[in-house]
């Protein structure tokens, strides 16, 4: 299934679910972690929607994109 994908796709997913997976582990870790005030907020709003759902995201598709159009660039060399 995963046969031929790029490599910074198991990066990609690497960051993400290692994100997700990591803050996880430090609620069920930490009493109170995701309701505990950062800059005036809860801190899962700064943790989770703007780093998890916005930042991380970007990132990560900005490298998808930058890795995509090397490769490419690469193979098209490569061909002549």
């Amino acid at each position: 299934m995963f046969k031929g994908m790029p490599k910074i796709f198991f990066i990609g997913m690497a960051i993400m679910y290692g994100w997700c997976i990591g803050f996880m582990i430090l609620e069920m870790l930490i009493p109170g972690l995701p309701l505990m005030k950062l800059f005036g907020v809860p801190a899962c709003y700064i943790y989770n929607w703007i780093v998890g759902l916005w930042i991380i995201n970007i990132v990560v598709s900005f490298l998808y994109f930058s890795m995509e159009e090397k490769r490419e660039a690469a193979v098209a060399e490569k061909q002549g």
